[in-house]
């Protein structure tokens, strides 16, 4: 018996190991426009086919939106942007029926707006600001390293049992439930915040690129945050996302950028949405 417990132990630093040097044997993946290196531990396929499922079962559950004006101008502006980025991605742009003030995207292109945003919005030129952030985060495979940072996450985790396998197991516990939170606000949430900030710069240049003035982005946030003012939010520190204030300061220093590649643009038609 002991001898197959030490076996086990055995086991698990082996796969501990071989988990940690395949890190360095997997190539690093770059993103567009940043060139931010990044370390994925999934490939582009098995990613997108997550990113397929989850899209699916969405499709399942939510009712499309019956304002065909905000169903035509989401997939104008999203084809428009979406030749911008050199992915070869089966795009989609769905719009779906709700007050929710959101919109999202699934890796391999799978972007969705609800009424609720749109309902904020004035012209084409905002639902661009949106589309293109949610785009930049299919394009610089944001899905796929959160993914890999979860597994990172597991594979530490397990780590922390053995290295704690012969303490006492009152302190086994309390280390461990010490070690999850520490990783999910000094990680994690950091992380999500970092994509955040990256898929804003990213969004500006694509809207840019596609011919929608990228001064309308900081009109929308403007607007954005009139709207959800009222509504709680946790902490900065237990946030995934920055604070709307802060993504205003962080859109008027990247705008300069943006507006020479606006400027050297074939301007996009900026249609009223009302």
């Amino acid at each position: 018996m002991i001898s197959f417990l030490k076996g086990k132990r055995l086991f698990k630093e082996f796969v501990i190991a071989l988990t940690f040097l395949s890190l360095f044997v997997i190539s690093c993946s770059t993103v567009p426009i940043t060139g931010r290196s990044q370390l994925i531990l999934i490939s582009e396929f098995q990613e997108l086919q997550l990113g397929l499922q989850a899209y699916n079962q969405v499709l399942e559950k939510e009712e499309p939106s019956k304002n065909k004006r905000y169903v035509e101008y989401v997939n104008d502006v999203g084809n428009r942007i979406a030749l911008q980025t050199e992915k070869n991605y089966q795009w989609e742009f769905n719009v779906f029926q709700g007050d929710v003030i959101n919109a999202w995207c699934l890796p391999g292109g799978k972007i969705a707006f609800y009424d609720g945003i749109l309902n904020i919005m004035d012209n084409e030129a905002q639902v661009a600001t949106v589309m293109a952030h949610e785009i930049a985060h299919a394009t610089a495979r944001h899905g796929g390293e959160r993914v890999s940072i979860g597994i990172l996450a597991q594979v530490g985790a397990v780590a922390v049992q053995i290295a704690m396998r012969d303490k006492d197991p009152a302190i086994q516990y309390a280390v461990f439930q010490a070690y999850l939170p520490t990783v999910l606000v000094g990680v994690i949430l950091p992380f999500s915040r970092k994509h955040e900030n990256e898929a804003d710069r990213m969004g500006l240049t694509y809207m840019a690129r596609a011919g929608y003035n990228p001064e309308e982005a900081l009109i929308f946030w403007e607007a954005m945050y009139e709207a959800t003012k009222s509504k709680k939010r946790p902490p900065v520190w237990l946030s995934t996302h920055p604070t709307t204030l802060q993504r205003i300061e962080n859109i008027k220093a990247l705008l300069p950028e943006a507006l020479e590649i606006y400027n050297d643009s074939d301007k996009a038609p900026n249609r009223k949405i009302r």
